[in-house]
């Protein structure tokens, strides 16, 4: 089942500043975005940068 999208959710190929990777690239998951803390904003309701206001990075996992 496919994550609801909305406006204010980048594409999920989108590669915002936080991400180490592309989505769907081999050896990375999801992780909560240390800026936003997963909300997808910031105290003044702007949408977090890090993360284009989806509240999850792209991070490498194990060993790539």
């Amino acid at each position: 089942m496919s994550k609801p999208t909305s406006p204010d959710m980048p594409a999920a190929s989108t590669k915002n500043p936080g991400d180490q990777a592309a989505p769907g690239t081999e050896q990375t998951g999801e992780n909560t975005c240390p800026v936003c803390g997963g909300s997808g904003r910031m105290p003044d309701q702007a949408k977090c940068a890090n993360c284009g206001g989806s509240g999850i990075v792209i991070e490498t996992v194990g060993d790539a």
